[in-house]
């Protein structure tokens, strides 16, 4: 059994997210973290207080890479550069999205991607209360995209009762062949170009101030 000064938390951090890819979030624990490390629960407390601290390390952990950005590219391909990103770095890690939704951003990896977000909505014209709102939006995107279910195939008798509601069964080939991917990348060009939109509604809006559609 490892002593506690052997002990440090980049070992910690690192077994945590081990744990997590392992057995998903439900069953990331202290205990479960303290056996893997070979030392006792009370050991472990020495350096991580409860399982809060420990999911927002394991948080900070997932997030570490900052997101690479060409500050030369318009606002929109920067942003979407960003999504991409980020969502490829929530599929690398299980349950990643769902801890992320747990934890609110508290340290430098994760509040250093908001900050990027901000930068990019800024200098593109957003003002502050749009910033804030589309920042969310944009994470909530992100995380739905890598929580969505994979497609299955409709059996006969579904396909069957489909035939009284033929709007939606028109839209059953279309349904069967979206990947998740597929949903994410449809999600960018919509957010996107609803944005941008607002933004050449703004330019054209009279008067300070003005915060909403007419």
């Amino acid at each position: 059994m490892a002593r506690k000064g052997s002990l440090d938390l980049a070992k910690i951090t690192e077994a945590a997210v081990e744990l997590l890819d392992e057995t998903g979030l439900a069953e990331l624990s202290t205990r479960r973290l303290a056996a893997k490390l070979g030392v006792s629960s009370p050991t472990l407390y020495w350096h991580v207080k409860d399982k809060a601290e420990l999911l927002d390390l394991v948080a900070e952990a997932i997030c570490a890479d900052a997101f690479e950005i060409d500050r030369e590219l318009p606002w929109r391909e920067q942003l979407a550069s960003g999504l991409r990103q980020f969502r490829a770095l929530l599929l690398s890690h299980r349950d990643a999205a769902a801890l992320l939704r747990e934890r609110p951003p508290t340290g430098p990896h994760r509040l250093g991607h908001i900050e990027t977000t901000a930068r990019i909505l800024l200098e593109a014209g957003f003002p502050e209360e749009d910033t804030a709102g589309i920042s969310r939006l944009l994470t909530a995107h992100v995380l739905a995209s890598v929580e969505t279910l994979p497609a299955r195939k409709p059996d006969e008798g579904f396909l069957a009762r489909l035939a009284a509601y033929p709007h939606v069964s028109r839209l059953g080939p279309a349904f069967a062949a979206q990947s998740g991917e597929d949903l994410f990348e449809l999600g960018v060009d919509v957010i996107l170009d609803g944005l941008e939109a607002r933004l050449q509604w703004r330019a054209r809006a009279p008067g300070p101030g003005r915060s909403g559609w007419s």
